[in-house]
């Protein structure tokens, strides 16, 4: 963050000042007061499962520079030597977002990237972020980091010297995605897919555009959106309502597509085309649905005045994040796929397709957890998906929670199990004859944390002699 001064920020956030310095220099913000770090400002959120509030006397005392709070009768505590200067605002979680807003105008020449969909924004977010950080400074936000939180505080990492900012946008409530835009105002919007995530609060994959949309609804003139040809809702997006629209698409029918698609090799392979120009690319994260992601990173890339070689190299160098396809092979010669981090009726038939395609040799076993956040149809949405599974060349399938019974319901196949405690799903595990063809998917909402159970058994494997 570049540095600025606590009057100025108090005037951004609209603050009543009640002690302390105005004159203070202000390099960082802080919502949490296990790490506030001596002189940063925190921000005294309240959260779905805490208030920021609770703990103002913890960062006051570990060296808070300010507080910005909102919540009448607050216990300031102010030991000597240190006072730390306090700010007074009608809601702190709109002021986080108002100060991400106007700093973000600080930096005239910065070019924004705003992404969200249903499956696969940390991915291409993750790539287009590798393509782009080959020639120009690019800041992109951590991990999931992509609420109302989480985006203002990503987007203050944005530097003098930045020249680009690319940021996942999350939503699980009506409204959101217009929020986080408003504080974003992206140049360039993409959305990766609309798809069956968050049903509880859409309805439907509507439900879900209606939302997503939104993003688009922000892009300037002078901006640009990307969207997915292949996704039957994005597809009919009219482009005539904005003033740039670059496609993307497995095979052709778009702006960028690719061809001669290997999926079964070590690393996937395919040959990516824009206009006149095309190029061979070898990537190290399996699935199709990943060449979708980077054919969407690389539409992104190539608006914003790349060349095809420039997004090759990204694309090439890109490392897939924690728990989305992300593989290891035990010195057993076992290999696991953890895509754990989430899960949605798509992302897990993708997920399912993608390991089968790339290892058509080998011995496919599923470790499959809830769905969460389905809404009403959930349990209907877990039985489709073992009439999905039946088409599938697989050879064992694991449950575990209290939906995937109804997955096994529709599952008409032998080597089926299905479990309510996790300890009991990895002793089955370890159990399991496996041999160096053996291949684990592990995919589940967040919630499960099926994450845990792939590590452990993991560590199981590589104990193993081969």
């Amino acid at each position: 963050m570049e540095t600025i001064y606590l009057k100025d920020l108090i005037r951004l956030v609209k603050g009543k000042f009640l002690i302390g310095d105005p004159n203070l220099r202000v390099n960082s913000i802080s919502t949490d007061s296990r790490t506030v770090k001596k002189g940063e400002v925190f921000f005294a959120i309240k959260g779905k499962n805490y208030d920021g509030h609770d703990y103002i006397k913890e960062a006051i005392e570990r060296g808070a520079g300010a507080v910005v709070y909102s919540r009448e009768n607050v216990d300031f505590a102010k030991p000597f030597p240190h006072f730390s200067s306090i700010i007074k605002v009608e809601d702190t979680l709109l002021a986080l977002g108002e100060l991400a807003k106007s700093y973000r105008a600080m930096f005239k020449n910065l070019k924004v990237v705003g992404i969200t969909g249903s499956n696969g924004k940390t991915t291409t977010k993750e790539m287009l972020f590798s393509i782009l950080n080959t020639k120009n400074k690019t800041v992109a936000n951590e991990g999931n980091f992509n609420n109302r939180i989480g985006l203002p505080l990503s987007m203050l990492e944005i530097g003098a010297d930045t020249k680009y900012g690319v940021f996942e946008m999350g939503t699980s409530v009506y409204g959101e995605i217009k929020i986080l835009s408003e504080i974003l105002n992206p140049d360039v919007g993409i959305i990766t897919n609309i798809g069956f995530s968050h049903l509880e609060t859409f309805g439907s994959p509507q439900g879900v555009f209606r939302e997503k949309r939104d993003l688009l609804e922000k892009i300037p003139d002078d901006g640009f959106i990307v969207l997915n040809n292949d996704d039957e809702i994005l597809k009919k997006v009219p482009h005539n309502s904005y003033n740039k629209v670059i496609t993307f698409a497995l095979y052709g029918g778009a702006d960028v597509y690719a061809n001669n698609v290997i999926l079964w090799s070590d690393k996937q392979r395919f040959t990516l085309h824009y206009g006149s120009s095309s190029t061979e690319v070898v990537m190290s994260v399996k699935g199709k649905f990943n060449i979708l992601n980077a054919l969407a990173a690389a539409a992104a890339a190539f608006g914003l005045g790349y060349d095809i070689e420039d997004v090759k190299k990204g694309i090439e160098s890109f490392v897939s994040p924690a728990m989305r396809m992300e593989t290891f092979t035990a010195h057993s010669g076992v290999t696991l796929v953890n895509d754990a981090y989430n899960a949605n009726p798509s992302s897990v038939r993708e997920a399912v397709r993608g390991v089968c395609e790339a290892y058509i040799d080998s011995e496919i076993n599923l470790v499959l957890g809830d769905m969460l956040e389905l809404g009403a149809n959930a349990d209907d949405y877990h039985f489709e998906l073992g009439d999905f599974i039946n088409s599938q060349n697989v050879k064992s399938v694991y449950l575990i929670g209290d939906l995937t019974a109804y997955t096994k319901e529709a599952l008409n196949r032998g080597n089926v199990y299905h479990f309510k405690a996790m300890d009991t799903l990895l002793k089955h595990l370890e159990e399991a004859a496996v041999n160096p063809k053996s291949v684990f998917l592990f995919k589940a909402s967040r919630g499960m944390n099926l994450d845990e159970v792939c590590r452990q058994y993991f560590k199981i494997l590589d104990e193993r002699k081969r």
